[in-house]
């Protein structure tokens, strides 16, 4: 109950930031939502700045209340370990093969979570899609659970842009499911074809000048 009420504390300063007019961040599509008595569900969005998390956060429902994961040399302070845990932060050890970790995503999404995911791993900083990375279909297609696809524009002026009341943008697409393969693994190829229409479908949110290392595949799809 805790968290709950730290989290709901956050919730209601950042909106109250924006009702104000002093931040200016704006949702699309929230209508597209999976409706929250379904279960849970993983929100793949493309990664700017640091300030991408409190900012999706903020802007969707109360009752869509995140959980996300984050590197475990964070959790290495007993304070830092309290904070992140009552956030619903998850600790994972980047660059190994964190089974452990992947145990408890899987068992929070089928109990429900929102689990937020950067499929481009690390930020972008300028807002240019980066390269997808295959985690998030594994994931979605072991919980059984949908991928919503998501951008964000703007946050790549970071807390300035953000004081200087510069526009932020989060859009919501359409929501989709990851069909389950008959021995419950993806061989390379499936996967980077998932892959790639995970990114393409976030690639489509953006702005063409975002579309990145997807621009060519984007450019042939909207041909096609």
């Amino acid at each position: 109950m805790l968290g709950v009420f730290m989290y709901w504390l956050l919730y209601i300063s950042f909106h109250f930031m924006r009702l104000i007019g002093w931040f200016r961040w704006r949702i699309e599509g929230v209508e597209r939502l999976p409706p929250r008595q379904a279960g849970g569900m993983i929100i793949a969005m493309n990664h700017v700045n640091w300030l991408d998390i409190p900012m999706i956060a903020t802007m969707l429902p109360f009752s869509y209340r995140l959980s996300w994961m984050g590197k475990a040399e964070l959790f290495a302070h007993p304070v830092a370990d309290w904070w992140l845990r009552q956030m619903q932060v998850i600790p994972i050890r980047r660059g190994k093969r964190d089974v452990a970790a992947m145990d408890t995503v899987i068992a929070a999404l089928r109990a429900g979570a929102v689990l937020l995911i950067f499929p481009e791993g690390t930020r972008s900083q300028s807002g240019v899609l980066q390269t997808g990375r295959g985690g998030v279909v594994r994931m979605a297609m072991l919980a059984g659970v949908p991928i919503v696809p998501v951008a964000i524009t703007g946050s790549e002026h970071g807390p300035k842009g953000t004081l200087l009341r510069r526009q932020v943008v989060i859009t919501i697409g359409e929501p989709y499911g990851i069909p389950a393969t008959p021995n419950g693994k993806i061989p390379p190829a499936l996967m980077d074809q998932r892959t790639n229409e995970l990114m393409l479908r976030i690639a489509a949110l953006l702005p063409e000048e975002r579309w990145g290392v997807y621009a060519p595949l984007l450019t042939d799809q909207a041909k096609g």
